[in-house]
């Protein structure tokens, strides 16, 4: 009798997974209806997603605590902590949002460049000490067939993802459709917040029953 294979992605939909749908409906909505102070440097959308990144640290605790008699699974939720934090450093600037802003314009404010901060020429050495350990952790406790048989993602979350992820780095951000221009910021930031939730999504779905 052959043993069906377990899929890495599944076509079920999750209750979190309904979220991502949500918030992919919502995308353009709001993107020309907010007012573009939502979408600044420390505004309302990146504390937002902030708050999602520090919520995704604590679920891959939380799996890291649920799997730890799985060596290999229970490391990488704990390595995927590392990414998380280094993710909300990322939207906080490294830190130079809690500075006083230089100056505040029509794009939202300009905070210090990290060089005129007193710890700033410390965070990229200290960056890439943690990125390289990071990759070190994560290949070390990588096992692609062991994944498979232990990891659901969505397939409806991976590709909300990635489709996100491009409208957010190569669309909006580079002002590629001219007619969504006034609206860019926003929209990048909302394509942000879709990736991160997404990636909560996956990990939800892995600490639900199957």
């Amino acid at each position: 009798m052959s043993i069906q294979k377990k899929q890495l992605f599944t076509r079920k939909i999750f209750p979190t997974t309904w979220v991502s749908l949500f918030l992919a409906v919502l995308l353009f909505p709001l993107g020309l209806f907010l007012p573009e102070w939502c979408g600044w440097e420390n505004g309302l959308i990146e504390n937002s997603q902030v708050a999602i990144l520090i919520f995704g640290a604590f679920l891959s605790w939380r799996l890291a605590h649920h799997n730890r008699d799985d060596r290999q699974i229970h490391n990488l939720c704990l390595w995927m902590i590392v990414v998380w934090l280094m993710m909300v450093g990322r939207e906080l600037s490294w830190g130079r949002v809690f500075f006083e802003p230089i100056t505040t314009g029509p794009d939202g404010p300009t905070f210090p460049s990290i060089h005129a901060i007193w710890y700033g020429r410390y965070v990229y050495p200290v960056l890439t000490v943690i990125i390289i350990s990071t990759l070190i952790g994560l290949w070390r406790n990588f096992n692609w067939e062991h994944i498979k048989q232990k990891v659901y993602i969505s397939t409806i979350d991976g590709v909300l993802l990635i489709i996100a992820a491009i409208a957010s780095q190569l669309i909006f951000e580079r002002n590629l459709i001219l007619l969504l221009k006034p609206y860019s910021q926003v929209l990048e930031e909302l394509s942000e917040l879709i990736v991160y939730w997404c990636m909560v999504s996956i990990l939800m779905a892995n600490g639900s029953p199957k």
